[in-house]
């Protein structure tokens, strides 16, 4: 016998409370990155105007600096509007992909090695409502 590490799909049914709880999360995200985009443009335009009045010898090179790190913050903020659009398109009882885990299996020669990885756990509301092994397998 040995034990190894396998990945375990952690799915999500989607509920009434999964999309409002889900669709509160990506809003209060929403408001932290437009709160955190407000704040750097008014930092980046008084560091940026004192750099001008010094006359320093970097200042296009730190203008371009600035307008990458926004694009990030403005990308990210695209991507949680992205996501918000998602999640209100869900249908109630589907399953969704959350994310992986990692997790202990002991296994012995004669196991199906492609049945034992491929492993799932069912998520409803918080609570473990499946677990599937070998997904796919007759």
């Amino acid at each position: 016998m040995l034990t190894i590490m396998r990945s375990i799909v952690v799915k999500q049914v989607v509920t009434e409370n999964f999309k409002k709880k889900t669709a509160s999360e990506i809003q209060e995200a929403l408001k932290k990155v437009e709160i955190d985009i407000e704040n750097f443009d008014k930092q980046t335009k008084k560091t940026v105007t004192e750099l001008t009045l010094k006359g320093h010898p970097q200042i296009n090179q730190i203008k371009q600096q600035i307008e990458v790190e926004k694009e990030k913050l403005t990308s990210y903020k695209q991507q949680l509007l992205e996501k918000l659009k998602l999640v209100s398109k869900l249908n109630i009882d589907e399953e969704v992909v959350q994310g992986t885990i990692e997790g202990p299996l002991e296994v012995k020669i004669g196991d199906n090695f492609d049945a034992l990885s491929r492993t799932e756990m069912v998520i409803k509301d918080g609570i473990i409502v499946d677990i599937r092994s070998g997904i796919g397998k007759e």
